[in-house]
């Protein structure tokens, strides 16, 4: 399991077609680990991307992305017998709902308390639908053409992974700009720069995504 769990984030910009992610999904349903292993390693920087803009309002500088994404890879592989979906969107719409559980227990934890709290829940599950949203928006026309032949579900992973690879000033600014919908003001006052600075920021973060995602 530990080499199925290794991170990848380092391996490039290539994700397993939207057949094979399916293949992986019937085999872990049928309890080969090792498949769950590559299809979680598959989704690995999607959950950190989402993982990270539900930690910014609640624990921003508090938690590791890639430590609540481990938990959640920890979490799919004890129950994957759960899981009763068949298609990729459920698989993710699973995975986010761990996700969402695991962010909710991490923000109880820091803020004192056990209590479970429906609002504070639900203000997890809208970031990350939230950032889900942005992602798939950008699909729509803003980052992708019409013309590259990839498949929705293997482009979203691409896209999660190549926001990833941003420099982290390029990806905060997107993240607050997008997925928070703050006005460059807040974003520059959050980020301790000048409005113009965040301005050219995102227009340069935005460009290099576009870059990315042309080339694959």
């Amino acid at each position: 399991m530990a080499q199925a769990l290794k991170d990848n984030s380092h391996s490039g910009m290539h994700s397993p077609s939207a057949n094979h992610l399916s293949q992986l999904i019937d085999a872990a349903r049928e309890g080969d680990s090792d498949a769950l292993g590559e299809l979680l390693d598959s989704y690995r920087r999607f959950l950190v991307f989402l993982a990270r803009a539900g930690l910014h309002n609640h624990m921003q500088g508090k938690a590791d992305p890639s430590d609540i994404v481990q938990e959640v890879c920890l979490a799919a592989h004890g129950n994957i017998s759960e899981f009763r979906g068949e298609s990729v969107e459920e698989f993710a719409a699973w995975l986010r709902s761990i996700l969402s559980n695991i962010l909710a227990m991490h923000v109880r934890k820091y803020l004192g308390t056990q209590k479970r709290d429906p609002r504070l829940e639900q203000r997890l599950d809208q970031s990350l639908a939230s950032a889900t949203g942005f992602l798939q928006s950008q699909l729509a026309g803003n980052v992708t053409s019409p013309s590259q032949n990839i498949a929705r579900d293997e482009a979203l992973l691409q896209l999660a992974g190549a926001l990833e690879d941003l420099p982290e000033d390029y990806r905060q600014v997107i993240v607050l700009r997008h997925v928070e919908g703050l006005p460059f003001a807040e974003i520059a006052s959050s980020m301790g720069r000048s409005v113009d600075s965040v301005e050219k920021l995102w227009v340069r973060g935005l460009a290099k995504l576009k870059a990315v995602m042309s080339e694959i």
